[in-house]
Formats: C-alpha cells, sequence, structure tokens
C-alpha cells in the first residue's frame, strides 16, 4: 500500500514560482506503478503570481484547496475558490494569481505525469486572436522611423492604462551613442515616473540584456514583442525576474529585421556586441 503524508511532504520553489510539494509522481517510486498521472500540492503566497508556462504534452487540472486566485488560461480569467475543479489543456498558456487574503493552496494534477522537458516558461503564443495590436503597430511605426534615419530597425512604445506614454526607436547609430537602444530611448521619453509596474512595454524585438535589465531594475512587469526568429534576446532572464513576456511571432518585424541583418550584418553585430 501506497500512502502519502502531506505533513511529511518537503517544497520547493518551481520553475512557475510556485511553492510545490510532490505527492505523487510515479517516475520517483521505486518499482513500476501502473499510473501515469502526477500530483502535487502547491502553494502560492498572499499577492503572488505563477510565472505563464505551457505543457506542450500534459494536460493539467487545479483542485482549489483554500484561498481565492484568479486562473488565467489562454485568453480566458476567471477567479476561483476551494472546492472548483479547473482544466487545463495541453499547449495553453496558464498562470494563477493569489488576490485573496490568504495564501492559496491546490492540488495540481498532470497526465501525463509532469515531466521538466515538456514544460516551456513563458507566453508561447501570441494572446491576440488575428487583430493587430495597436501598441505594436506603433512599436513597427517607431522601427521603420529609425531605419528611414540610418539607423536600425527596432522600435518600442511604454504603455500606461491603454495610452501611450512613450515612444522610442534604436538611435545609436544616429546619436553616435551605443547605449541608444530602442526600450532605453522609450524609457528616456517617457520621463521620469514613481513607479513602472503597472506599465506594459512593448518592442518589435525581443530585449538584449541591456534593456532586459533596465526593465527589471524600473519594475516593468510585462513586456510584449514583436519577434525573436532573428534575435533571442534576454528572454529567460526576463521571466527569471517575474516578467511577463509575449511574444506574437510578427511576420512584419522579423521581415524588417532580416532584411536589415542581410544588408548590413556589420552594423547588427555591433549592436549586439558580436566580433564578427
Amino acid at each position: 500500500m501506497l500512502i502519502t503524508d502531506i505533513r511529511k511532504t518537503e517544497y520547493r520553489e518551481v520553475i512557475d514560482k510556485t511553492l510545490l510539494g510532490e505527492l505523487f509522481h510515479p517516475a520517483q517510486i521505486p518499482g513500476t506503478l501502473s499510473a501515469r498521472y502526477s500530483v502535487a500540492h502547491a502553494r502560492l503566497a498572499r499577492g503572488r503570481s505563477s510565472l505563464p508556462h505551457t505543457l506542450m504534452r500534459s494536460s493539467e487540472a487545479y483542485y482549489v484547496l483554500k484561498g481565492t486566485g484568479k486562473m488565467h488560461i489562454g485568453l480566458e480569467e476567471e477567479v476561483v475558490q476551494p472546492g472548483q475543479f479547473i482544466y487545463i489543456p495541453p499547449g495553453a498558456v496558464q498562470y494563477i494569481e493569489n488576490i485573496g487574503t490568504d495564501e492559496l493552496v491546490f492540488l495540481a494534477i498532470v497526465d501525463p505525469m509532469w515531466d521538466a522537458a515538456d514544460e516551456i516558461l513563458g507566453d508561447t503564443k501570441p494572446r491576440t486572436t488575428g487583430k493587430i495590436d495597436p501598441f505594436l503597430a506603433e512599436a513597427i511605426r517607431e522601427a521603420e522611423l529609425g531605419r528611414s534615419e540610418g539607423g536600425i530597425p527596432i522600435g518600442s512604445v511604454l504603455v500606461r492604462g491603454g495610452q501611450i506614454i512613450g515612444h522610442g526607436h534604436n538611435r545609436r547609430v544616429q546619436q553616435d551613442n551605443p547605449m541608444i537602444h530602442a526600450e532605453i530611448d522609450c524609457l528616456m521619453n517617457a520621463g521620469r515616473m514613481r513607479s513602472y509596474r503597472d506599465c506594459i512595454l512593448y518592442s518589435t524585438l525581443m530585449p538584449c540584456f541591456l534593456c532586459a535589465g533596465a526593465i527589471v531594475q524600473f519594475g516593468i512587469r510585462r513586456v510584449v514583442v514583436g519577434e525573436s526568429r532573428t534575435f533571442l534576446g534576454a528572454r529567460e532572464f526576463l521571466v527569471s525576474h517575474g516578467v511577463r513576456v509575449t511574444d506574437h511571432d510578427d511576420e512584419r518585424c522579423a521581415g524588417m529585421m532580416n532584411a536589415f541583418i542581410s544588408e548590413n550584418p556589420d552594423l547588427w553585430n555591433e549592436d549586439i556586441g558580436k566580433d564578427d
């Protein structure tokens, strides 16, 4: 007979920032079990949120035991409470927020059993459905402006409360200044603010470590990018510091960068710090 005592379960902070105690995982139990699912006891402190993540092969289900949360699955969101069961299909971007006054506690059931290789951190798919994001469109216009000036076509805008409060584009060539990347230019033009936590930074390209450092330093919690095909950037760094990253994999952004890199390889390598 196999019995697991939750009082003896060890908890650890996992990749999506929840505190997890593994109750049942066949791969971690000696011998051969016929079960293919795994069960974990998850905890999330007051005011905390798990990071967006996706199980590409497995489905997952949450059963809420304590607290009040807001569950996000793809474009849907719903307040959840004790006694409720939530199904999460394979391939869905998901995360949960603790919006209550107590610790949020739930069971997480994964079928087939959880496998680290199956989990991808960050928004892996666009969160829009065919519509052109107007803020990304504005960032693209900034990128095009930079290119028309003889610079590198990367644009950025800063959004607060549904309004653009800062524009910028890469001007390191125009200003002969290696620090003026698009995101830095955007933040400079937005001006000094007491807090950036309710802002969203848009960029046509995944931010590099220079710009990602500024994003983390100023406490920006969400970044939306046009694409990361041409440059992987510092996505993992951003996500590891609690920043939600949405990659639209936009054809216009990728096409613009591919054309520029093909025509100006030396300038591009200079911009990203490559020697050749």
